[in-house]
């Protein structure tokens, strides 16, 4: 009814302009016959041209005014077409009989592809970390034959490199984690690093199945591609628990203020035992246990999940954390290696070697905080290990000759601050780092590590440029991922890193 109207007024419109046009003419000059040839007759000439213009022009307006109408009309039904399509969105039964949910796609700290309804969403980062190491270490090493010589190690390595496909199935409340590793320290050969769900009944009581990072040492928990550092110190190598397979109960109440975590694990630093498998011995029936309570006392502990201030918190941030780990191995995987003093020594003394936890019952208890403001960020850690010989053919008492309760201890303390450089003040970053690592070997009281280094923060930790000195007094353990290269050594190495993050 609209449409008629208006079209209606618009030829009305029109018409009143025409006879005005074509009527000012006629008042504006006497009336009376024309002549023949007089200038009336050129007069009316002119006025019956003008009519034929007019004629055109009121065409081209009915036309224009038909078009007008049409566009109202498409809009009209477009309006239409759109309220029926959210009302079919908004009902699920009809939704699924239609067929599939259309999909979102985009970038959001990662590629992403989500439902309209949310219910489901797949995510996709990756890591890449471009390493350099020069590795300087003394011939002598108590650990190996006597007169043995070693030259210095230099070359580039992939240290990391990582794919992550993380999001949720049917709800947002059952997410999934997946992580693929190809790092120089598996050779290059692929492999799962992560998997897992995850359950939230509510904040404060969830529910993790899979493989995971056990809730042990604060700085074994830290990302790998949000480290403050080149690599973790010399003291997660010896007490980091790493991860294990299993299920973990856990939740967080009030904003985050308070975090609990409780993991029930086949076995501490490795998945390869099997449950089901012809030889019963790959595994043993005991579970490890670690649990892990936080206590965000300033700020949150997403303020705290990376290790430097790259947000330059206007507000203190502070925690303290604690952490207890239980393992009785009678015969899980050596994946956990512990160093012990040599009994018998190829020459001089206070030589460390490894040993595998069979046959030993492992109590472990860490303390942490961490802090962070205005670009400042410090972060230290205290970990104490009693072992206690429970099989006499443990590995551990045929190399010590020792079955009495053995306390081993770790700390490292380490902070960091971005320089105050104009058009710079969230790019460098100057860091250090002081650990320890006692573990009772005969006249050595504790082997030390000394770390500084610089940062550069292209884009924050997606893009970023490390380099760092370490030097280690006597390493207590061998390992890849923290650059050293056998147990014993006393070293000195500088690396640089380029990390790409996405």
């Amino acid at each position: 009814m609209d449409g008629v109207v208006g079209r209606a007024r618009r030829r009305a419109g029109i018409v009143t302009l025409l006879v005005g046009s074509l009527m000012a003419p006629a008042f504006a000059r006497p009336t009376g016959p024309p002549a023949a040839d007089g200038p009336d007759a050129v007069r009316l000439a002119e006025l019956r041209e003008r009519l034929a213009r007019q004629e055109q022009r009121l065409c081209e307006l009915e036309r224009q005014a038909a078009a007008a109408d049409a566009q109202e009309i498409d809009a009209q039904q477009v309006a239409v077409l759109r309220a029926q399509v959210r009302a079919v969105l908004a009902e699920p039964a009809l939704r699924e009989s239609l067929g599939a949910t259309a999909l979102q796609a985009g970038y959001e700290k990662g590629f992403f592809i989500r439902s309209s309804d949310d219910r489901f969403l797949l995510k996709t980062q990756g890591v890449l970390q471009f390493r350099y190491e020069y590795y300087n270490t003394h011939s002598r090493n108590r650990y190996l034959a006597a007169g043995t010589e070693r030259d210095d190690r230099s070359g580039f390595d992939l240290s990391r490199v990582r794919l992550i496909l993380s999001g949720h199935a049917h709800s947002p409340d059952l997410t999934y984690y997946v992580q693929v590793r190809a790092d120089s320290t598996q050779r290059y050969d692929a492999g799962v690093l992560d998997a897992y769900v995850n359950y939230r009944f509510a904040d404060a009581f969830q529910v993790r199945m899979g493989v995971f990072k056990a809730a042990g040492t604060t700085v074994s928990l830290t990302s790998d591609s949000e480290l403050q550092t080149v690599d973790r110190p010399m003291v997660d190598s010896v007490y980091g628990l790493d991860r294990g397979l299993g299920l973990r109960l856990w939740g967080h109440w009030d904003d985050k203020r308070f975090e609990w975590y409780f993991d029930a694990l086949n076995s501490l630093r490795t998945v390869r035992g099997r449950t089901i498998t012809p030889d019963p011995s790959e595994l043993d029936t005991n579970p490890a246990v670690v649990a892990r309570l936080v206590w965000n006392a300033l700020g949150s502990g997403a303020d705290l999940a990376g290790e430097p201030d790259l947000a330059h918190l206007a507000e203190p941030a502070l925690n303290f954390a604690m952490h207890y780990a239980f393992n009785e191995d009678d015969g899980d995987p050596t994946g956990l290696r512990i160093p012990a003093p040599l009994l018998i020594r190829p020459h001089g003394t206070g030589a460390f070697g490894l040993v595998s936890s069979r046959g030993l019952q492992i109590n472990q208890f860490g303390l942490a905080s961490a802090f962070k403001w205005q670009g400042f960020s410090a972060r230290g850690e205290y970990i104490l290990r009693l072992i206690d010989v429970r099989d006499p053919a443990a590995p551990w008492l045929a190399q010590t000759g020792d079955d009495s309760t053995t306390a081993q201890h770790g700390a490292y303390v380490q902070a960091g601050y971005f320089l105050p450089i104009p058009a710079f003040e969230r790019k460098v970053e100057v860091v250090g780092r002081v650990g320890v690592v006692s573990a009772l070997a005969e006249r050595v009281d504790c082997a030390l590590e000394y770390t500084g280094g610089l940062n550069y923060y292209i884009n924050g930790h997606k893009v970023k440029l490390q380099t760092e000195v370490t030097h280690i007094t006597e390493a207590p353990i061998s390992s890849a991922s923290a650059g050293v290269a056998t147990v014993n050594d006393e070293a000195w190495f500088w690396r640089m890193q380029l990390q790409i993050a996405f």
